[in-house]
């Protein structure tokens, strides 16, 4: 029984990791993706919030996988590799396993001068720490968990020193 849950947990990871995969157009190339408006790395008052509508202030937690920023509830925060140019790939499907930070951020236990925002392409602001939009991971239940980590080898817990 209890190989038969790892299983579906693990079948469950590989779906949501291919939302998360740009995917192939019928001409053989990757499908457009938008990119965003704008980038501001500058510190923020109103960066943003997923879950809570009142705004969220940044912790630091412990994960299995080290020392991560954490959102509303305590939530592990992680990084795109593929958005450090700016560009917002994590869309649709990807967004929903993978929910934004958006609406009202604070600091908090993070460093504030790496906190900043970036529009996303359905008009909302999204947080970002060291340049780098900030999200949830939908397998992450409860604080401390780190399940998204390393997924797809471009998935990672967003490193409250920084993670240039």
């Amino acid at each position: 029984m209890k190989h038969r849950n790892m299983t579906g947990v693990l079948a469950g990871l590989v779906v949501l990791l291919a939302a998360c995969q740009p995917s192939a157009s019928p001409t053989g190339g990757e499908e457009s993706l938008a990119p965003s408006e704008a980038v501001s790395t500058a510190p923020s008052e109103a960066a943003s919030t997923s879950p809570g509508a009142s705004g969220v202030t940044l912790t630091i937690a412990e994960t299995p996988a080290g020392s991560a920023l954490a959102g509303e509830g305590g939530l592990t925060l992680y990084i795109l590799t593929d958005e450090a140019d700016g560009t917002i790939h994590c869309v649709d499907d990807c967004a929903t396993n993978w929910p934004p930070l958006t609406g009202t951020v604070d600091a908090g236990d993070a460093d504030a001068s790496l906190l900043g925002t970036i529009d996303r392409p359905d008009g909302s602001v999204q947080a970002t720490y060291d340049g780098f939009p900030l999200y949830y991971f939908a397998g992450d239940e409860a604080p401390g968990d780190a399940n998204g980590e390393g997924l797809g080898g471009v998935w990672f817990i967003a490193n409250p020193a920084g993670n240039s």
